[in-house]
């Protein structure tokens, strides 16, 4: 099983998710830069893990060109190190090279742009849903049944919406417990991944930028 270092970055923000967590509790992610990298070696051997995720207190790839040296210095390290990335982004459009990555999480904040997802060669494409208030059964059973016959889509999951408390919500929740495993991955709120962010490391998400 992969044991995941998740690198917060701060890019900024297209600010068209309904669901955002920074947003709703203020949490302080502060902006990323090269220099944020220079600890990251020692944090993948401190923690022992085997795989890096890349997501955010916005999105990563958000104004991806004015960031581009920050990301060629990742994928080195990366690679001399022999460690695979997973990209966690709401952008399907930009010139990073998705192809790069072992998993492509795209988070999507509405039923067409399933329409957009597209693998590039050989990377894990994986989709995913905050699951909002004016969802539906049959919401869930038309995302679902789409990526049952796409080609481009190989996973599918959904979470719940975290409020300004960072507490779970539980709309649709049984309904989505029951085929957990079976139709999809339904991800319960918790720490599960170390925090890597300009250098530091956290245990929980929320511990991020208090000192």
């Amino acid at each position: 099983m992969d044991k995941y270092l998740s690198i917060i970055t701060n890019f900024g923000c297209h600010g068209r998710c309904p669901y955002c967590v920074v947003r709703e509790t203020g949490i302080n992610v502060p902006e990323t830069t090269l220099h944020g990298l220079t600890n990251l070696k020692n944090a993948i051997k401190e923690t022992g893990v085997n795989i890096v995720s890349v997501s955010g207190g916005g999105d990563p790839l958000h104004n991806f060109e004015e960031h581009k040296y920050w990301y060629s210095e990742l994928f080195a390290l990366l690679n001399n190190i022999g460690l695979p990335i997973e990209m966690h982004t709401s952008y399907m459009n930009t010139k990073f090279p998705y192809e790069k990555c072992k998993r492509i999480v795209y988070h999507l904040l509405n039923l067409d742009q399933l329409d957009e997802v597209a693998k590039l060669e050989k990377e894990i494409v994986r989709v995913v849903y905050v699951i909002e208030k004016w969802m539906t059964k049959d919401h869930i059973g038309y995302i679902y049944d789409y990526v049952q016959r796409s080609r481009d889509i190989d996973e599918l999951s959904f979470r719940q919406l975290v409020n300004g408390n960072f507490k779970e919500e539980y709309h649709l929740h049984d309904h989505l417990k029951r085929y957990h495993g079976k139709k999809w991955h339904y991800i319960e709120q918790c720490d599960y991944n170390d925090y890597y962010v300009e250098g530091k490391l956290y245990k929980r998400f929320s511990d991020i930028g208090k000192e």
